[in-house]
């Protein structure tokens, strides 16, 4: 009844307001009423709509006569869409006729059939966005932790438990990573993605750098000319806390005949706490310990913008340029307590430091698409420029019965250049690609250490040292894929890379030099016997290169009884992965799979006296085998879940005496999402969900079970162009890294605690054409993850 009271209300205030309208009524393919379906109507940058009554009757008042754009949506999904010419009062009565096609014309009028929520292709697996109601009004790291075997948070991005993911934009590689990649990837609206991309096995076109896979977010096509933007605010706040972590950012996309601008800004405080300790025991004999726990805090300071620029010469040639600038001013600081036990007795120490470092980024890419001919082939040039400076001041203190007190200033100058061609040629049922590429990557790093007496700095040349690194990778690839017939697909490729690097230390006269070329095949087969049901096998090998900071072997000192270490002689490892794909009805999906990797290499704690480092080490293989199963609810018009569980056994074999494998055995990741719509519109929604782990094992560690539970609300006002969405992370507060990894002669227990238990606010307004995506083209430049990140797989 009040449904009724409001919508008579609607129809005699449009009638006062405005002179013309658009009323009618929605049927099914049934012709009966189609209740709780939308109507939108497009004029430029203006929009009107309305929700079907339960007789499927709606009216819409318009401000002036013209031209419009008449669409209908159900469930989220597009199903008819015709141009319209308004004069006065417009009658339309439309039955919505869904047919098995994609898209099909009839006189002008487009219809559009539901498109699927996951589909499989022949190298990868798709989760349509648009077609999910709870991914709309969301940016996109919220879109990609409803993604099947994803798991998205503003700290890390990983596929199926693995981290290290590489994120791409229309099938171009982002050149961000770490922090910066989280921070531009908030700057994306899902209302603008079409869909995500899960690969997990890539094929020879991308880089064979990394295990982890790759995610490519694919937006709308761009449909109109004009401009929008958008303006981003949002908080964390956490309890008993003295301050609050804060983001704002804005965006602004513009859409013309031939140029397309894209540009971001955004600035952040964000604040952090960790309790954490370190328990080092002594075993089969040994009664040493060496047990530390410390309390830090962090709070990183940043700013950032984008600028993307396409211009379409003709329908042939397209050129853009792309820019990326971060800066970031973090201020670290902890205090420790140490026990340690041993041969010459009991010794106590007090520990602290406080750390301010400051970094630039530097990211240029250009490029350069010439299409060849109708069928789509096309070449892509395209070249990559990053340069990074760092420069850090970190003062440490070391108490025992006296106070040691030092001071490093490291500082850091790496510059990556790379250039590459790229051709796809398409023939009738074969599609093939082909391409050449060259990375330089060049780094200096100078760390100067300086002992604090009498507040004088005085030069301490032994711990003072300069670290210059060199790398040079020459690669190249071919591919193809062919449909053998309407049920089977097949792609398959081989991609060869050539490295050669050089590490130097000056100060202990100390050098290496590695050069090595491997092969890199990928294959992929599918096969759909109907529109139920798809099979698929996929094959491929993938290469880990160290982070280069790992490579240098100059000691850095966090106290006068611990210091880090790298490894100039550091391999990189190899894994080859296998899987078997299945997907039913669009919504359940089950993956089998099994890796080997060799030669893995992870950073390890050493004990000699009163002296205690960690240095990075190849050390282990591992064998691990699994199933990743996503399933799609969506049968109730109040719910959509989605749930996913990883389920693996792995086995790990240590080579070197300095590590002990973990025991073999099996572990499980589990997410669930729920999203409760809370009205017919579907524009207040409640969001309730969980993740977590069971004990699970890789090289030397044991790792704990882990868990959270969040929940929140979403609203969407002002036909969906203010979004305000509230959450509450770790509601129970148990989201804790604990673990334990095992030596010889000792094992060592660790656990971090952060203030993962709070509340996040945010804010987005949008305003101008929604429908205008800007400049989107993305350029590959995969080398720019390994300029960031420490030791660890």
């Amino acid at each position: 009844m009040t449904r009724k009271l409001i919508f008579l209300f609607s129809l005699v205030a449009s009638a006062l307001a405005f002179a013309q309208s658009v009323e009618g009524n929605i049927t099914d393919k049934e012709n009966k009423p189609s209740p709780e379906t939308e109507i939108l109507i497009t004029k430029e940058n203006e929009k009107f709509s309305a929700i079907t009554d339960e007789n499927g009757t709606f009216k819409i008042p318009l401000k002036e006569n013209g031209n419009y754009l008449l669409e209908i949506i159900k469930d989220g999904v597009k199903t008819y869409s015709e141009k319209i010419s308004i004069k006065g009062n417009f009658k339309k009565n439309i039955q919505i006729k869904e047919t098995p096609v994609a898209e099909q014309k009839i006189e002008g009028v487009t219809v559009t059939a539901k498109k699927k929520l996951f589909e499989r292709k022949v190298d990868r697996l798709v989760f349509n966005v648009e077609n999910s109601v709870a991914s709309q009004g969301i940016d996109a790291i919220e879109a990609l932790a409803k993604t099947p075997m994803v798991r998205a948070t503003d700290d890390a991005i990983s596929i199926a438990g693995k981290s290290n993911v590489a994120v791409m934009v229309n099938d171009r590689l982002l050149n961000l990573s770490g922090q910066e990649l989280i921070n531009y990837l908030k700057t994306l609206r899902s209302d603008d993605i079409a869909r995500i991309e899960v690969i997990t096995t890539p094929p020879a076109k991308y880089e064979a750098e990394g295990k982890s896979g790759l995610i490519n977010i694919i937006l709308k096509k761009n449909t109109n000319k004009g401009w929008n933007g958008s303006l981003q605010t949002s908080g964390t706040y956490y309890w008993g806390r003295p301050t609050v972590s804060t983001r704002s950012g804005a965006s602004f996309n513009y859409q013309g005949n031939k140029l397309s601008l894209t540009a971001n800004l955004s600035t952040g405080d964000n604040f952090w706490e960790n309790r954490s300790y370190n328990y080092l025991s002594g075993k089969n004999g040994y009664t040493n310990y060496w047990n530390t726990n410390t309390n830090s805090t962090n709070n990183y300071r940043y700013k950032g913008g984008n600028v993307k620029a396409e211009y379409k010469i003709n329908d042939k040639n397209l050129v853009g340029i792309n820019y990326n600038y971060s800066y970031s001013n973090p201020i670290e600081k902890g205090e420790s307590i140490t026990k340690i036990f041993n041969d010459e007795g009991l010794l106590d120490v007090a520990s602290n430091y406080e750390n301010k470092n400051k970094r630039n980024t530097h990211n240029a890419t250009a490029f350069y698409d010439i299409k060849l001919d109708t069928l789509g082939s096309k070449l892509s040039l395209s070249a990559n420029m990053m340069l990074n400076n760092s420069n850090a001041r970190n003062f440490y203190n070391t108490i025992t019965d006296e106070t040691i007190s030092t001071f490093a200033n490291p500082i850091s100058k790496y510059r990556i250049f790379s250039g590459q061609a790229d051709l796809e040629k398409t023939f009738s049922k074969i599609k093939t690609e082909s391409g050449v590429k060259y990375t330089r990557i060049k780094n200096d790093s100078k760390f100067n250490f300086f002992n604090i007496e009498n507040n004088q700095f005085i030069v301490n040349t032994d711990r003072t040292n300069t670290f210059f690194y060199n790398e040079e990778n020459f690669a190249a690839y071919a591919s193809t894929s062919f449909k053998i017939n309407e049920k089977w697909d097949a792609k398959a490729g081989l991609r060869y890379e050539y490295t050669t690097l050089e590490g130097i230390s000056m100060n202990d006269d100390n050098s290496a030099q590695i050069k090595y070329g491997k092969l890199f095949p990928t294959a992929y087969i599918s096969y759909k016997p109907n529109e139920n049901n798809t099979f698929s096998l996929n094959y491929s090998r993938r290469i880990s290169r160290p982070y280069f900071g790992n490579l240098n072997p100059f000691k850095f000192y966090t106290s006068e009884l611990e210091y880090s270490t790298g490894n100039p002689y550091l391999l990189p490892s190899f894994s080859d992965n296998f899987e078997f794909g299945y997907v039913l009805k669009n919504n359940f999906n089950v993956t089998l799979y099994y890796n080997y990797n060799k030669d893995n290499w992870d950073r390890i704690q050493v004990v000699e006296g009163n002296l205690k480092y960690n240095i990075v080490k190849n050390f282990y293989n591992e064998n691990q085998m699994g199933v990743n199963i996503s399933y799609n609810y969506n049968k109730l018009k109040w719910l959509e879940s989605n749930v996913f569980v990883n389920g693996f056994y792995a086995k790990s074999k240590s080579y070197d005496h300095s590590a002990v494998a973990a025991p073999s055995g099996y572990g499980a990741n589990l997410n669930i999402d729920n999203n409760f719509f809370l009205n017919k519109e579907k524009t207040l929604t409640l969001m309730l969900g969980f993740w977590g782990n069971i004990p699970n094992r890789s090289g030397n560690t044991y790792f704990y079970g882990n868990g959270s539970v969040y929940t929140g609300m979403k609203l969407n006002l002002m036909q969906k162009n203010l979004m305000i969405n509230l959450y509450m992370n770790d509601v129970l507060n148990t989201n804790r890294s604990k673990g334990i990894e095992y030596y010889p002669a000792y094992d060592v227990e660790y656990f971090h605690k952060g203030i993962t238990r709070n509340l996040y606010l945010s804010v987005t307004y949008k305003f101008g054409n929604n429908n205008v995506q800007g400049a989107t083209k993305q350029v590959k430049f995969e080398e720019s993850n390994r300029a960031g990140g420490g030791g660890g797989n």
